[in-house]
Parts: structure tokens; C-alpha cells; sequence
């Protein structure tokens, strides 16, 4: 199985435009049912008295979609946790904000009541933040100030709306390398108290536990237009390979979450006959000296495109080349298969397949075979003496399913198709609960070399 390529999103109206297709971007819609005190637009508004500019967040991992009464009549209705609203109008003056559960009677007990002052002329964030099941839940009102930018510059206000990720670095740069943290020691609830000044373009944001510089989460490349603020929120939903996700609050369109970016790759050197190579991705080397059977951890790249070749070590001439474009959240397998010099037309390519990220429930676990033995027969693939999951009359090259078996000791077998003629046999063979495997068949029948590879995702 290759890969399919999809394009990356572009964000609409030219707020937040994404440049290259590292990014892909999830624009949700926020379910509004304007009534009472709030009316139907977006901008400032007519109104019998002094008003204020008020757009809401949900961020509280663990509540449900919710209904928000603002001075007894319900303003929004089933705003869901990682939506925003755009600014609206209420009153200004004494208020009392009430949540309540998607479609709750008006007049039951809200889970959470609170007053609030916004005063006349202003703009305001109110974030649903914490956790209902801890008793952390709490809406917090942030002064909102809507200035114009510098000319060339955006506005950025970054909220640590996350609890459950605890405290971070946040780096914000195109750079490569992390040195020194845009914001450091950031903790649950802190935010950048108002609105910082950074050039508009290109921009990348990274997260890391405090103190260390493995990145927890990568937005990817993103296009900052000019003369915007973008209110930047991190977020408890699991995104990618993150624990967490970004919304940047605009204004219209009123959010965008902006997912985790990154994808994995790894190397799986297949072909009997080939030396040892090495592994380029876009002209740079990335592996070195890589044998017959060996395969690679992980590679963490930013979804998009890229040409991954091989070369024989110490040889820039590359003998194979494949275009991959690998999607945020996804890992995959770039196989080296075949013959260097083939005598049945199995000759040495690359190919890709998509590789499961997600084990198993309970106790079972996932496996998948790979016949990549290229003067193989077809084979049967058996499990205690049966055919594993219909893996019958296998032929080269071929990626079975992922199956789902129960966890235990299995006595696996690599048969000649329709025969009693045992190829590879792996008796005693522990396949644990949680675990995702791929068996692979590899070698030559010709030269008595045929072994498997087990790998453990």
C-alpha cells in the first residue's frame, strides 16, 4: 500500500493563509443560536444602552457541549469543547454568565454560574478552562484589547488553556534547532498578559515540556497575515502525535484549531542482494550504512512532500528513488524490495506503506505479514497449525491487513502454498496484549536464506 497524497487545507479568506503543505488545518464551525441580549453579526451593534464585545472559548477537556445564558437568556447554544465564538455584544455593566448542558431547561441548576463587569467600548475572551470532574472548572475573563498592529507586524496573546499537558516551553521561530524559548516555564493558565508584537510571515509554533526540548507538538509552517491578532490558545485534544492542539481565535471565520503536524517515516531494508545503503530524504543524508534486513526507528517530519532515494554506502548515485507525502498523524514504512539484479522481474524498488498507530483494545494485539522474499512461491501463513486470518496463497510482494488476535503464545509458520512444506518456523512465538507487529519473510529460497523479521510498532 503507498501513499495516498492529499492536499493540505488552505485556511479561508486569507486570515491565516498556510504557505506549504505541511499544514493541515481543521476548520470547525461554531453552532450560534443568537438570542436575547446578543443579536446576529459579528461587528459592534445597535443596542438601547452602553454595550461591550464578548466572544466565549471552550476549553474544558472533560464538559460537554454547552448552552451559555448571558443575563437570563440563553446567548449560545451547544458551543462544543475546542470551539469559539466571534465577538458579540452584551450589556455593559453587571452580568451573570450561566453554563448550562446542550439543550438543559432554562431554568434548571447551571453547572457553573459566574458575574462579570465588562465594561463600555470593550472586548473581552471568556474561556471555559479546567476540568467539571476536578472542580477546576472556571470561566476566565481576559481584557481583550483590539489595536491595529504595526505596519508588517501581527498581534499574538498566547493562553495555556491545557492542564492536562502542565507546564511547557513554547518556541516560536522557523529555526531547526530550539535554543531559547520564546516563553519559558509556561504553566496551566498562564498567558502572555496582552498582546505581543512579532513579525507577520512565515511562522512555526513548537511545545516541549519545560526544560527540555523534545517537541510535545508542531504546528507545522504557518503565514501569519499582517495587521491581525490572533488570540493562540493550547488546548487538551489530542492532535497527531501531540497531546494537545492550538485554536487561534480570529474573528471571522471566528476559529481555526490547528492540528499537530507532524507524520513518521522509517526505513526497512528488504533486498537479498543489495549492499548496504544509505538513506536520503531531499538531497540530505538521513541513515548511513543501513544492511540487509535492518530497520530503522522512527524519522519525525512535518507533513508534505519529499523524495526519499538509496544509494549504496559511500556512493552518491542513487539506485532507487520514490515520491512520498506522508499526512499529520500518520507513520509509515519506506521498503527497499527486491533484486540489484533480478532474474524473475522482481527488480529493486521503494515502496511505502501505512503503518497502525493506534494498538489493539484489551487484550488483543495487532499483526500483519509481509511476503518479501522475491523468489518465493506463494505461501500459507499459519497459527498453531491453521491458516492465520486467511493469509492463504500469499504471493510476492505482499501486506496483509492488520488482524486482531488474542494476546498468547502461538506456534506461526510460513508453509508453501497448499503443502506440508514448513519454509520459516517460529514456534513459541509471544505476541503480548497492546502490541502492534509486523512479521516479514525475507531472503532468498535459492540460497537457503530464507529468515523472518519481527518488528514491534
Amino acid at each position: 500500500m503507498a501513499f495516498s497524497p492529499k492536499g493540505i487545507f488552505i485556511l479561508c479568506l486569507e486570515i491565516l493563509v498556510v504557505k506549504r503543505t505541511f499544514l493541515l488545518v481543521l476548520i470547525l464551525g461554531a453552532a450560534l443560536v443568537l438570542a436575547g441580549c446578543f443579536s446576529s453579526s459579528s461587528s459592534n451593534r445597535s443596542s438601547s444602552g452602553p454595550t461591550a464585545q464578548v466572544r466565549v472559548l471552550h476549553a474544558s477537556a472533560d464538559a460537554p457541549a454547552v448552552d451559555i445564558y448571558v443575563a437570563g437568556s440563553r446567548a449560545i447554544s451547544g458551543l462544543a469543547f475546542g470551539e469559539a465564538t466571534g465577538f458579540t455584544s452584551v450589556p455593559a455593566g453587571s452580568l451573570t454568565i450561566e453554563v448550562r448542558p446542550e439543550g438543559a431547561d432554562a431554568d434548571s441548576d447551571p453547572v457553573f454560574s459566574e458575574n462579570v463587569a465588562p465594561a463600555e467600548g470593550q472586548f473581552y475572551t471568556v474561556v471555559a478552562y479546567g476540568l467539571l470532574g476536578d472542580d477546576s472548572f472556571e470561566l476566565l475573563v481576559i481584557p481583550d484589547q483590539q489595536e491595529t498592529p504595526a505596519e508588517g507586524t501581527v498581534r499574538l496573546f498566547v493562553l495555556h488553556a491545557a492542564p492536562g499537558v502542565g507546564t511547557v516551553d513554547v518556541y516560536l521561530g522557523l529555526d531547526d534547532a530550539l535554543s531559547t524559548p520564546t516563553l519559558s516555564d509556561f504553566e496551566p493558565r498562564d498567558d502572555t498578559d496582552g498582546y505581543i508584537g512579532i513579525g507577520a510571515g512565515e511562522n512555526r509554533i513548537r511545545i516541549t515540556p519545560a526544560g527540555s526540548t523534545e517537541v510535545a507538538y508542531d504546528s507545522g509552517v504557518v503565514d501569519l497575515q499582517p495587521d491581525l491578532s490572533y488570540f493562540v490558545a493550547a488546548i487538551d485534544l489530542e492532535s497527531g502525535f501531540a497531546p494537545a492542539s492550538t485554536v487561534a481565535l480570529l474573528d471571522d471565520p471566528a476559529f481555526v484549531q490547528l492540528d499537530d503536524q507532524r507524520a513518521r517515516v522509517r526505513a526497512m531494508h528488504l533486498s537479498p542482494d543489495a549492499p548496504n545503503v544509505d538513506v536520503l530524504v531531499n538531497g540530505d543524508e538521513v541513515l548511513s550504512d543501513v544492511p540487509f534486513r535492518a530497520v530503522s526507528d522512527y524519522l519525525t517530519v512535518l507533513a508534505g512532500d519529499y523524495t526519499i532515494e538509496i544509494a549504496p554506502t559511500g556512493n552518491t548515485s542513487s539506485v532507487a528513488t520514490l515520491d512520498v507525502s506522508p499526512e499529520a498523524g500518520n507513520a509509515y514504512s519506506v521498503l527497499a524490495i527486491g533484486l540489484v539484479n533480478p532474474t524473475n522481474g522482481n527488480g529493486l524498488e521503494l515502496t511505502a506503506i501505512q503503518d497502525a498507530t493506534q494498538p489493539a483494545d484489551g487484550d488483543d494485539v495487532l499483526v500483519r505479514v509481509i511476503h518479501a522474499s522475491p523468489d518465493a512461491p506463494e505461501v500459507d501463513v499459519l497459527a498453531d497449525g491453521a491458516v492465520l486470518g486467511g493469509l492463504a496463497g500469499v504471493p510476492y510482494f505482499t501486506v496483509s491487513d492488520y488482524l486482531t488476535v488474542p494476546a498468547g503464545t502461538y506456534d506461526l509458520a510460513v508453509n508453501v502454498a497448499d503443502t506440508a512444506t514448513t519454509v520459516i518456523d517460529l514456534p513459541g512465538t509471544d505476541l503480548a496484549a497492546g502490541t502492534i507487529y509486523t512479521v516479514i519473510a525475507t531472503g532468498l529460497v535459492g540460497d537457503d536464506d530464507l529468515e523472518p523479521v519481527i518488528v514491534t510498532d
